[in-house]
């Protein structure tokens, strides 16, 4: 009998993932929203006093860069037209938009200047979240699972998630800022929502994004666009 030669089973391991997970505790975390530009000359205070925060300021930051400015030659790499959106939707009472600027809880916020981080007044949380992630070199995989405290319900709140990633810089060659390396963090790459807030949504992770500095921030908003409660939770090790 002819004996065949043996074949080898080529073995692919599989991709690596790894999961983490963070819970909100009993009191409310607030939304710190700051809405800045590479192109505007006062942003990089702001963008450093954002760097700054201590991490027990019971807020979770996140950095909307704008595109407005754009025209003055300076196109920031990190800006998108739906932030400058967010932005003027945020401000419909005010009726009109600058940078920086500050948000806290919804509301502006012009005291970043004088103090470290803002202070908040502890809130009984109206939610709590269990936010979890699973991570693999092309996406992360996000689970939130929400449940109401009080007078608060599912059917009235509204779920956004935040793609954020830390340690971003550039050098700017025109503009305000021509000359200038600016630093950032907690900017938002991605913006998701409103979701219903017990969901499952994945991020697609695109070229130049730093996977071990990306983070995922969820936040429950009620529909005066009160914070219910927001949580964060950085890249899984």
């Amino acid at each position: 009998m002819r004996a065949f030669p043996l074949l080898c089973a080529l073995l692919v391991p599989a991709a690596h993932a790894a999961t983490c997970s963070a819970t909100s505790g009993l009191s409310r975390n607030s939304l710190l929203e700051l809405y800045t530009s590479e192109g505007c000359s006062s942003c990089p205070a702001a963008d450093r006093w954002l760097s700054q925060l201590p991490p027990d300021s019971n807020v979770v930051p996140l950095a909307f860069h704008v595109d407005y400015w754009d025209r003055l030659g300076w196109r920031d790499p990190f800006g998108q037209a739906a932030f400058s959106q967010r932005q003027r939707a945020r401000n419909s009472g005010l009726g009109w938009v600058y940078t920086p600027q500050v948000m806290l809880d919804g509301a502006d916020y012009r005291n970043w200047r004088r103090s470290r981080a803002p202070h908040v007044d502890p809130v009984s949380a109206r939610a709590n979240l269990v936010l979890t992630l699973t991570q693999t070199p092309q996406r992360i995989d996000v689970q939130v699972d929400s449940r109401f405290i009080g007078p608060a319900s599912e059917a009235d709140a509204q779920l956004y998630l935040a793609l954020a990633e830390n340690h971003l810089s550039s050098t700017v060659t025109a503009g305000e800022n021509a000359g200038r390396t600016l630093r950032h963090e907690h900017v938002v790459r991605e913006l998701v929502g409103p979701l219903d807030p017990n969901v499952r949504h994945s991020f697609r992770l695109q070229p130049g994004w730093k996977a071990a500095d990306l983070g995922v921030a969820a936040f429950v908003l009620d529909p005066q666009g009160e914070t219910l409660q927001a949580l964060a939770r950085a890249a899984c090790p």
